[in-house]
């Protein structure tokens, strides 16, 4: 399988921080991805990731989006997302991880949202 090209590009929504993605999330770019992520949710309150031009995800992608929701509730964080594709929203309803996560349709939703998943 050919490497996912994934942009990662971080930007500031108040006192909120907003990750913009474009691409496949793989085993060749989650570990950049995780990294960048972790930053940014110690730097935030609330972190959203702007999911709308990720059209892949592999397991080692889930593994990363999990891993930044623990961190952030270890830390008291807000970690959550918006603008899933059907394919990426698919992924997460198989794994069953969908009840974990905030999910928003969008950037204004996901800023002003409740942050905490229902359980």
């Amino acid at each position: 399988m050919a490497e996912r090209l994934l942009n990662i590009s971080v930007r500031a929504a108040g006192s909120a921080k907003i990750v913009d993605l474009e691409g496949g999330i793989a085993i060749n770019n989650s570990a950049v991805l995780r990294s960048r992520l972790f930053e940014a949710i110690t730097a935030t309150p609330r972190l959203a990731l702007n999911m709308a031009e990720v059209d892949y995800v592999d397991s080692s992608g889930i593994a990363t989006l999990v891993e930044v929701l623990k961190k952030a509730r270890d830390h008291n964080k807000h970690f959550v997302l918006f603008g899933l594709r059907p394919r990426v929203f698919e992924i997460l309803k198989l794994t069953q991880l969908l009840p974990y996560f905030r999910i928003f349709d969008t950037e204004a939703q996901a800023l002003e949202g409740p942050a905490d998943a229902e359980h």
